[in-house]
C-alpha cells in the first residue's frame, strides 16, 4: 500500500481541474473495475481514489504510475488535451502558451515539450519547487532518459547513488536502473527532460 501521506486532500491546479478525474473514472468503469479492485491492484486506498475521480485530490508521481499500471496505460493518458484552438503548425512546433501540463502534490510541474507521445521521444520541462521529489522510494521502467538542469539544483539518486546537479549539468542513465530525484534546495528547479520511448 501506497503511504497514506499521498491520500491528503491538495488544491486541484487548474491545468488538471476535472480532466484527470473524469478520464480516470471513465477508464476505470470502461474497464468493468470497482473503486475497489483498482485500489487493491494499485496499492492504493479507496478512498484517495474516490478524491481523485471527483477532483477533491493530487495524485504524486508514484501514485499516479500505480494508478496507470493497473488500468493498462501509460501517464500520458491523464495529461489533458490541447487546447481546442487550430495551430497549423502544431505537429512540429508547441507554443509556449499551449503546452500540455500536469503537476503533482510533491511539488512537482511536468510541461510536455514535443507536440504529441506517438513517436520514440518525449520532452518535457520539469518544474520542481523548493523540496519537491519524485518519491521516497526508487523506481524504474523501460528505456532511457537524459536530462539538463537549466536552472536550480537537482539531487538524482540512480543505484542508491546520489548526484547533485547544478544550472548546466547534465545527465543520461537507462531508466530500468532504480532510480528517483527532488530538489534539495530552497530556490526553484527547472529541468529539461528527455525519455525514449515516452514513459508519460
Amino acid at each position: 500500500m501506497i503511504d497514506p501521506t499521498e491520500s491528503d486532500e491538495q488544491p486541484r491546479p487548474r491545468e488538471t481541474a476535472t480532466i484527470l478525474g473524469a478520464r480516470l473514472r471513465e477508464l476505470r468503469k470502461a474497464k468493468a473495475m470497482t473503486l475497489q479492485t483498482l485500489a487493491n491492484k494499485a496499492g492504493l486506498s479507496v478512498g484517495f481514489l474516490s478524491q481523485l475521480e471527483r477532483d477533491q485530490a493530487s495524485p504524486s508521481v508514484r501514485a499516479l504510475n500505480a494508478i496507470a499500471s493497473a488500468l493498462d496505460v501509460s501517464i500520458h493518458w491523464f495529461f489533458p488535451d490541447p487546447e481546442t484552438e487550430q495551430d497549423p503548425d502544431a505537429d512540429i512546433i508547441v507554443r509556449s502558451g499551449r503546452r500540455r501540463a500536469i503537476r503533482f502534490d510533491t511539488g512537482i510541474k511536468d510541461e510536455l515539450l514535443c507536440p504529441s507521445l506517438s513517436g520514440q521521444l518525449e520532452m518535457l520541462l520539469c518544474t520542481l519547487q523548493p523540496g519537491a521529489t519524485s518519491g521516497d522510494d526508487l523506481y524504474s521502467h523501460n528505456g532511457e532518459e537524459a536530462g539538463f538542469v537549466a536552472s536550480g539544483v537537482l539531487e538524482l539518486t540512480i543505484d542508491n547513488k546520489v548526484y547533485v546537479l547544478d544550472v548546466g549539468d547534465s545527465f543520461h542513465f537507462e531508466s530500468d536502473r532504480p532510480h528517483r530525484y527532488r530538489n534539495p534546495s530552497d530556490a526553484i528547479t527547472t529541468v529539461v527532460w528527455a525519455v525514449t520511448p515516452p514513459h508519460y
